[in-house]
């Protein structure tokens, strides 16, 4: 009987390390601004040290969008600081940034994002976060939003280097797991 618990042991190990080596080749890579669509707005989710933000703030003034919501601020954060931080004019800031401050994890995006998005009647918005969060951002997002469109942007970040870049990366895989997991259940009944 040990030696079954080992082996299966062994095999669910495996089937982990083939999807993480899986979910490593399947990351969206950053596409070039020019080549994303126009959307009806950008969001972004905080997180990754400002290259998220910083990447947001550049399609808006590409004009990828006419608005922009950094979904996930902390609540101690000014709008003074936000603009100062990612080089965002004062007009740009009062006519087109809107900072959400409920959200505290990545379902609470999706949800502050969805509400945002039916407020404003924006049926295209363009997904601003890391590759390795996407996956499982896009997920959330199809299942509060399943009548908006999304368009990722994602973006590579290297706050972290070494051993707790790939410990941050395997974390967010297993959480991408759980929640594909949650999804196929709950999409069975349906």
């Amino acid at each position: 009987m040990r030696g079954y618990i080992i082996r299966f042991g062994f095999l669910i190990l495996v089937a982990v390390l083939a999807g993480f080596a899986f979910y490593l080749f399947t990351l969206p890579k950053t596409p070039d601004m020019r080549d994303m669509p126009k959307a009806d707005a950008i969001v972004v989710l905080t997180g990754g040290g400002g290259t998220r933000i910083r990447a947001a703030a550049a399609l808006l003034a590409k004009q990828r969008g006419q608005r922009l919501l950094i979904s996930g601020v902390h609540n101690t954060v000014q709008r003074k600081e936000i603009q100062n931080l990612f080089h965002l004019s004062p007009k740009a800031m009062k006519c087109c940034v809107d900072l959400g401050y409920r959200a505290r994890d990545t379902l609470g995006n999706a949800d502050e994002i969805t509400a945002w998005a039916q407020k404003h009647g924006y049926r295209h918005l363009i997904v601003v976060t890391s590759n390795f969060h996407m996956p499982r951002a896009r997920i959330e997002l199809r299942t509060t939003a399943p009548n908006i469109r999304f368009s990722a942007y994602a973006v590579k970040e290297n706050r972290h280097r070494g051993m707790e870049k790939w410990r941050r990366i395997f974390v967010e895989y297993l959480k991408y797991i759980v929640i594909l997991a949650r999804e196929t259940i709950l999409g069975i009944g349906k």
